[in-house]
């Protein structure tokens, strides 16, 4: 059971860390105010998407290959709850990475961004003066790269936990 986690875990984590760096490389050729923040909200859930699947085929390996195609459905939840946390971990990792490397100056960009967005909308002092009160606390956070992890850890977890739940519910096999 340990080996099916740690080697789907280590692929379902590369393939997320590697569509977030790709992506983010794209994105920011483009230019983020012109592709948007949103839209990379978007385009960074559906690789994780992606990546989770993966969760799917490491239980249904473990069923097939290593427990005669039997599986309870506590199991099959425990196995992919591995698989999604090694592949979380490495998701936060690979953020710190190109946080630090490649978008050191992402929390001002992502400011401005919608300071400007509010600007366009014909929003004014007060709205700003709002998002800065919310921003601040995000900005302090950022100072440390153990709350960036954990942060960042949050954003992959809900959908790891759904993949764990449906896919332990399908595989489920007396």
């Amino acid at each position: 059971m340990k080996n099916t986690i740690i080697k789907y875990g280590l692929i379902s984590g590369g393939i997320l860390a590697t569509l977030m760096i790709v992506s983010t490389l794209i994105i920011k050729n483009i230019g983020y105010d012109k592709f948007g923040y949103e839209n990379a909200v978007y385009v960074g859930y559906s690789t994780m998407i992606a990546a989770m699947s993966v969760v799917y085929f490491g239980i249904k390996s473990f069923r097939d290959k290593s427990n005669d195609g039997k599986i309870t459905f506590g199991k099959a939840f425990l196995i992919g709850l591995g698989i999604m946390l090694i592949s979380c971990v490495i998701y936060s990792l690979a953020w710190l990475v190109v946080y630090y490397n490649i978008m050191p100056t992402f929390m001002d960009d992502y400011i401005n961004y919608y300071v400007g967005k509010i600007k366009s909308s014909g929003g004014g002092q007060a709205e700003i003066d709002k998002l800065m009160i919310e921003m601040d606390g995000y900005k302090e956070m950022y100072k440390n790269p153990f709350s960036i992890f954990a942060i960042t850890l949050l954003e992959p977890l809900p959908v790891g936990l759904l993949f764990a739940l449906v896919s332990a519910a399908i595989l489920r096999r007396k």
